[in-house]
């Protein structure tokens, strides 16, 4: 019985072997089509996805410095990639490994309860809070705004002193609960040796050099905010030294 059963199916094989030899190019390709089409795109999609995993992963570059800009210049007046271009220049890193990126996406008013403002908040501040982000440029609004969220690095405990000299009229104090206060005022209580009172939350950049050349902040003021977990502290203060250089 089973070599009847060989015989017959070697028969059938053969006997198809010679119809399918028999059919021309064009019949075998409408053949294959028919009953092959839906598996052959499926693998054809599978290996597009495999390879195009496969291409990010081998071409991503590690993210060296993340700036995020709130409110600044739209970015059809303003060239942001040779904004942070020219910072890139003066540092130094893999070009063929490493990237900075620049992201000025963000128009958002604190005041309206509108969906697009509050997703817009959302999306910065979860930028933060997964350390994505190492500076903040934004107008004095959203300064406020992202203060209150306890995200900002005391610059006195990070800036050089030889920064901090020089831009001393130009760090934004705070007391808690985040009143704001004059240079005067921390001095008053610096005297009283309680030098954790206030706070320089952020720094005034609206007559910075690179401020004002690229305009970044059209008729008001603008601000930098060191981000209180950025794993790139060194290169956030290079880049606020950077901001005022001509």
């Amino acid at each position: 019985m089973p070599q009847e059963f060989n015989s017959v199916n070697e028969e059938i094989k053969n006997e198809a072997k010679k119809v399918w030899q028999s059919k021309s190019g064009k019949e075998r390709a409408k053949y294959f089509i028919y009953y092959y089409k839906v598996h052959f795109i499926v693998g054809v999609v599978a290996i597009c996805l495999l390879a195009s995993v496969i291409h990010f992963f081998a071409t991503r570059k590690e993210c060296i410095f993340q700036v995020l800009v709130v409110n600044g210049q739209s970015v059809d007046l303003l060239d942001y990639n040779a904004f942070i271009d020219g910072f890139a220049k003066t540092i130094t890193y893999d070009e063929k490994k490493e990237e900075l990126i620049i992201d000025p996406n963000y128009l958002i008013d604190v005041y309206a309860a509108d969906q697009y403002n509050q997703t817009n908040i959302q999306k910065v501040f979860m930028n933060v809070a997964v350390g994505e982000l190492d500076v903040m440029l934004c107008d004095e609004d959203f300064m406020k705004f992202a203060r209150a969220q306890d995200c900002a690095y005391d610059l006195t405990k990070v800036l050089p002193d030889n920064d901090l000299k020089k831009y001393e009229d130009k760090l934004v104090w705070y007391d808690f609960p985040f009143e704001e206060v004059g240079i005067e005022g921390y001095e008053q209580e610096y005297e009283q040796d309680y030098k954790g009172r206030y706070e320089a939350l952020c720094i005034d950049i609206t007559d910075f050099e690179k401020i004002k050349e690229y305009d970044m902040f059209p008729n008001k003021n603008g601000y930098a905010i060191i981000i209180s977990n950025t794993s790139h502290l060194d290169r956030a203060i290079e880049f606020l030294e950077y901001l005022d250089t001509p």
